[in-house]
């Protein structure tokens, strides 16, 4: 006996009906640091899926160094290892809105280690393949944002 699932209407779906993506911005009924700070004793705790949020950031971060041939191949050592997590870094705090305290949590470091990748980062933002780099990893970041939903 086969049992058929209830019909629904059909009716088209048009562009105008679908979900508008919000912007993105941290729960602001969440306990945070003052303005101007990172620190602070209202800081929240590093969750979990903000945690894998930022190594899937800093996984694309390296596909994506890797694939545009910006970093060559042959210095897969210490130095592109850091380039790798200075971008990402530098990402989940612009993208994500993300203290600075909770990218170094996330990433294992000092506060003062994400100040520097983002100071680094945006000194190099004036070469404009490297902007255009750094822009399609802020997109895709963004992306992965809005399909882990709101609750991240």
């Amino acid at each position: 006996m086969t049992v058929d699932p209830p019909s629904l209407p059909q009716q088209p779906v048009s562009p105008a009906f679908l979900p508008v993506a919000m912007p993105m911005e941290w729960d602001p009924g969440a306990p945070h640091a003052s303005e101007g700070s990172d620190d602070g004793p209202g800081q929240r705790p590093l969750t979990p899926e903000r945690r894998l949020l930022c190594m899937i950031v800093r996984q694309l971060t390296e596909e994506l160094l890797r694939s545009t041939g910006l970093e060559s191949d042959q210095d897969p050592g210490r130095r592109a290892t850091s380039h790798v997590r200075q971008v990402a870094m530098y990402v989940c705090h612009v993208a994500y809105s993300m203290p600075m305290s909770e990218v170094a949590e996330a990433f294992g470091r000092d506060r003062s280690t994400v100040g520097h990748a983002c100071r680094m980062v945006e000194d190099r933002r004036d070469d404009r393949a490297y902007d255009t780099f750094v822009a399609i990893v802020e997109r895709m970041a963004s992306a992965v944002h809005l399909l882990g939903g709101r609750r991240i």
